[in-house]
């Protein structure tokens, strides 16, 4: 055999295993890409119900949100005006009170100086 066959069969032989691995390879390539394409499928099949199933829980938290801000705003008004209903009540009722102590203060002081001017006159 000659240099030239012997060349000739060695690069054959290296052909056809490149030839056997690019095969394979492409193979593997196909599967892989079988594969991913069905884990892209699955995963669109399950991922766009839980995006439109996200909207609407964020749609209705908003929607719950808005119920919770008007709630305090009430609360708060209505905080408010027991304070200012408390601060009249309060007043309307200090005043007499205190007009109402004072006076028994002096009827008593009244009727014990009374008591005590006619003991010293006795």
């Amino acid at each position: 055999m000659t240099l030239i066959a012997a060349l000739s069969l060695a690069a054959a032989a290296l052909s056809a295993v490149a030839a056997i691995s690019a095969y394979a390879a492409t193979r593997r390539t196909k599967r892989l890409i079988r594969y991913l394409e069905l884990a892209v499928a699955e995963l669109r099949d399950k991922a766009i119900p839980l995006v439109g199933d996200a909207r609407a829980t964020l749609a209705d938290a908003g929607t719950e949100l808005d119920k919770l801000e008007r709630l305090i705003e009430s609360t708060e008004v209505a905080a408010s005006m027991m304070g200012r209903t408390s601060r009249f009540a309060l007043a309307a009722m200090t005043s007499p009170l205190v007009r109402a102590k004072a006076l028994g203060a002096g009827s008593r002081r009244a009727v014990s100086v009374f008591r005590s001017s006619r003991k010293e006159g006795a």
